[in-house]
């Protein structure tokens, strides 16, 4: 049998996750609700066979659920499904390779130094950065989905979650019917199938045409997450509110260390399809 697992959270991560999330404090209780999410999964789901069976993947979605059961049940369900459905995204999940250069650019990386104020992790995205074509959305919706469930090997970004910066300052009037046909795929796949905690979505350079653009994607966006949504046009220094300028690049008004793709398709590449962590 594969390790059990076991607590990494540092001491005041573990209490944000015990008052916010319901976790119990003590492993046994985890380890009962993981195996129950389990057995559950084997013996109700017509195709019982996990992606990835282990705890560490399991608790995932536990924690974004805040261990309601039957809700995390569901999300485990629909992450199967997504991933059988949506397969022109997955098949690029599964082979980062394939989108090399795409990542290299830096359209969708991380913050590699610090994070949001409330602790949550920075994903830093621009969209239309490097596109040339329909396939080029693709990517970066793919890419998006990567990088979140790479962040999620961190446990403490399963209980603080992600604060999610897009920089439009390159988007295209041309690229609108490829957002149409994959937006509402991605917002679908983030808000009902991943175990992610989307805490703010932040997007910056938006132009008059994507107000309009962006009121028409907030119908496939629930409640909960269009209220988290904010719009700062130029104004980079509202961001500061969210991230200390120290982290931020100078593109988006801060003193922070440049955009790296690099750096991230090395973490990508050299993990994912290698038989570790990520499971998209």
């Amino acid at each position: 049998m594969a390790e059990r697992y076991k607590c990494t959270l540092s001491a005041e991560a573990l209490k944000k996750a015990v008052a916010e999330l319901n976790e119990p404090e003590d492993n046994a209780g985890r380890l009962a609700a993981i195996d129950r999410l389990r057995k559950r999964f084997q013996d109700e789901e017509e195709n019982p066979e996990l992606i990835r069976s282990d705890d560490s993947f399991l608790i995932r979605f536990l924690r974004v659920r805040k261990y309601d059961e039957d809700r995390a049940f569901e999300t485990l369900k629909y992450y199967h499904m997504r991933r059988a459905q949506s397969r022109e995204i997955f098949d690029l999940i599964d082979d980062p390779k394939s989108m090399e250069l795409f990542i290299r650019s830096g359209a969708v990386t991380p913050l590699r130094e610090g994070r949001a104020k409330d602790g949550t992790f920075v994903i830093l995205a621009k969209m239309g950065h490097g596109f040339q074509d329909s396939g080029d959305f693709l990517k970066f919706s793919a890419l998006i989905a990567l990088t979140m469930e790479k962040l999620l090997e961190n446990e403490e970004a399963q209980v603080y979650g992600i604060t999610f910066i897009n920089d439009v300052s390159e988007f295209r009037v041309s690229y609108f019917p490829f957002m149409a046909t994959y937006s509402r795929t991605v917002s679908n796949l983030i808000q009902d199938a991943m175990p992610i905690r989307l805490k703010a979505f932040k997007v910056v350079n938006e132009s008059g045409v994507l107000d309009l653009l962006y009121s028409i994607l907030t119908m496939a966006m629930s409640e909960k997450i269009k209220k988290r949504l904010a719009m700062y046009g130029t104004e980079f220094k509202k961001l500061y509110d969210t991230v200390d300028p120290k982290y931020l690049p100078f593109s988006l008004g801060g003193s922070g260390p440049d955009v790296n793709g690099d750096w991230w398709a090395q973490q990508l590449i050299t993990t994912v399809g290698a038989g570790e962590d990520t499971a998209l």
